[in-house]
């Protein structure tokens, strides 16, 4: 099943690419995002925070309004509390949403917006390894740098991802649910491509 999924998404966003280009509208930018866990046990073993790379696309409909995909995934490796056993986990996700981009200056522009994501967990620990997915939602909003004129761009923004895998749906079951994601701040550089403003 999720290879026929990724056949068909696949196909999908490059009708949506070359859409984007006849109309001067596509939008692409990698960053690093520095996340606060959602879950309170996962910070126990894997610590505080997490720092990883994710890949944007912008595809700008009408106006400041934008289609907008994203994606990306961290692994961390840490010790059990009661045991002092190693174990690792990683976290992934893509989302697809709405955003609006509003210039406020010659340099500057703002951006706000939100969407689905699709989630997922798995965690190699006591020979033992866990699996999870879920949908949650993606939030965020923060400040562009794009010149007008100019097709090269950075950004600062601050968001929200979410998602809760119950326990009932987690790769052996357990009788604890699972919270995904968290609070997020990442640093983006990227590139207008085809775009005249």
């Amino acid at each position: 099943m999720n290879a026929i999924k990724k056949l068909l998404i696949i196909p999908m966003v490059l009708i949506l690419a070359a859409a984007a280009a006849a109309e001067n509208r596509l939008f692409l930018s990698a960053g690093a995002s520095f996340l606060r866990p959602a879950d309170e046990a996962y910070r126990t073993v894997y610590g505080n925070q997490a720092v990883y790379p994710e890949l944007s696309v912008a595809i700008r409909l009408i106006a400041g309004v934008c289609l907008t995909g994203s994606m990306g995934r961290f692994s961390k490796n840490g010790i059990t509390p009661d045991l002092g056993l190693e174990t690792k986990a990683v976290q992934s996700y893509y989302s697809v949403g709405l955003s609006y981009l509003l210039r406020i200056s010659p340099t500057l522009c703002l951006e706000a917006g939100g969407g689905m994501a699709r989630m997922s967990f798995r965690e190699e620990a006591f020979g033992l390894t866990v699996d999870g997915r879920h949908s949650g939602f993606k939030a965020e909003g923060g400040v562009l740098l794009i010149p007008e004129g100019e097709r090269v761009f950075m950004g600062l923004k601050v968001g929200y991802l979410s998602g809760r895998v119950p326990g009932s749906e987690l790769v052996p079951a357990s009788d604890q649910s699972l919270r995904l994601g968290g609070l997020k701040i990442a640093v983006t550089i990227g590139i207008q491509l085809f775009g005249n403003d």
